[in-house]
């Protein structure tokens, strides 16, 4: 068998390569080493062991509750007639369409207020109330299904919102406006 020049070298010049030894302290450093036990912190295995728990645990239930309201859902779905589920999926894109609207409207005017709570406080309570008239009328709903008057009284709900919010915005920009023209005239 032939063999190539590497190995050949490698052959012919084993003493040289093997002339070093490993000072005598090393293998008592080793040994050490090996020797040390590491001792397990009980009480952190513990609360790590509990808290994987946990999570697992709250998930199970957050699946479990989807579940349900998945099935629940498609259970309501099943008992409409096609114009029902037409006048649901239409609610559901309106629902969806102002639910970001609203938000991006309520982010915007928070920058505006900044540290005015009181006005916040106002908005808070504004929309709270129209909330509340949604819920009213989500209740209708599901005992009035095929009610076209129901679902668009809660588009109006949502249209209201929207326009409290907006209305809101207007005038905090146009006292922003105005101020800062104020300021740039006085001395």
């Amino acid at each position: 068998m032939k063999r190539d020049k590497l190995e050949q070298f490698v052959i012919e010049n084993r003493e040289d390569f093997n002339n070093e030894e490993p000072s005598p302290g090393l293998w008592d450093k080793i040994n050490k080493s090996e020797a040390t036990v590491r001792k397990t912190n009980w009480k952190a295995w513990t609360l790590r062991a509990a808290a994987a728990i946990l999570i697992f645990m709250v998930a199970w239930f957050s699946r479990d509750v989807f579940d349900k309201k998945t099935q629940e859902v498609a259970n309501e779905e099943n008992q409409m007639t096609p114009e029902q589920r037409e006048q649901y999926r239409l609610l559901m894109e309106a629902e969806l369409y102002y639910n970001s609207r609203i938000s991006h409207a309520r982010t915007q005017l928070t920058s505006l207020v900044g540290s005015d709570k009181t006005i916040l406080e106002d908005m808070d309570t504004d929309l709270g109330e129209l909330d509340q008239v949604f819920e009213d009328l989500k209740n209708d709903l599901k005992e009035n299904g095929d009610n076209e008057e129901v679902i668009e009284a809660m588009i109006q709900n949502y249209r209201i919102k929207l326009e409290i919010l907006e209305e809101m915005l207007r005038q905090m920009n146009d006292s922003g406006i105005k101020n800062e023209n104020n300021e740039e005239h006085e001395i």
